[in-house]
Formats: C-alpha cells, structure tokens, sequence
C-alpha cells in the first residue's frame, strides 16, 4: 500500500472500527463542515436522504422491498449493525448523496485493487475523488495531511 500512497502523495488516516469505519473514511475527507464529527452527522443525514428519496432505485439492485431497504438502511446508520444486503450499497449510496467519485483501494490477494464507484442517479458530479482504503473488512482514508485520524470520534 505505500507504493499507491506515494503516488497518490497521500497518508494512511486510520479510523474507528465501530461499524461506520466506511462512513469515518469518507466524512474524514469532506469539506462541507469544519470537523470531522460534523462531517460524520452531515454524511449520515445525507444517506438516509439519499436512500429514501431513491429507495426504488436502490432496491433493484437487492431483492427486497423499499420498505425493507429503507429498515436495512436505517438499521446500519442508527444501530450499526451491518446487513449485506443494504451495506454493501452503502458506497453507492453515498456517492450519489455526495455526488463525489470514492475511489475504494481494496488490499486482497497479495495486491492493490482499485473499484470506482459510479454514479446510478447523477446529477453534478465533483471530479475530485474520496479516496479510501479497504484491508480485511476495514476502512481507513487517504488523505493529504500527516498523522491525521479520527480515532478518538
């Protein structure tokens, strides 16, 4: 991983392992709110934003109904308890509430994959991307600053 760090010129900032380690990663690197506390609340209200005003979107891509989706969906965000079937929409989810590229990082494998998540409901798209960082099922940022980490939130 420190070669792609070196070539993005940017840090490893760890994050909680709470449940949310995703949702830390990407509110870490948001510019909407002057900390990362504010950020974390601001990215949670715009999922379950997202979610429910495009819960028949969503809902194509797993096979429940939108009011199961929107249980799923609320029942990550609140309790954190993570169901694959909504949880794994999450990075989509989320980059359609932002309407910013993530770039997902993934160490598997013994290498380095990249996964780029589009947009299903676009609207203005910011080209600059979140990047983040996925080893064993946790989450971590890639960000420009030194030694930055959100472990105490």
């Amino acid at each position: 991983m420190d070669d792609v760090t070196k070539s993005l010129s940017k840090t490893l900032a760890h994050t909680l392992a709470d449940g949310h380690c995703f949702l830390h990663a990407v509110a870490l690197q948001l510019n909407e709110t002057p900390n990362s506390m504010q950020a974390y609340k601001f990215l949670m209200k715009a999922i379950e934003t997202e979610s429910t005003r495009n819960k028949n979107h969503y809902r194509n891509f797993i096979d429940v109904n939108s009011g199961r989706l929107n249980l799923l969906v609320q029942t990550y965000l609140h309790s954190k308890i993570f169901d694959h079937a909504a949880g794994d929409l999450i990075p989509q989810i989320t980059f359609n509430a932002l309407q910013k590229p993530i770039h997902i990082y993934s160490e598997r494998d013994g290498g380095i994959w990249k996964t780029i998540v589009q947009p299903t409901t676009p609207r203005n798209i910011n080209k600059s991307p979140l990047q983040v960082h996925q080893k064993d099922y946790h989450y971590s940022a890639l960000i420009k600053e030194k030694n930055k980490s959100i472990s105490q939130i």
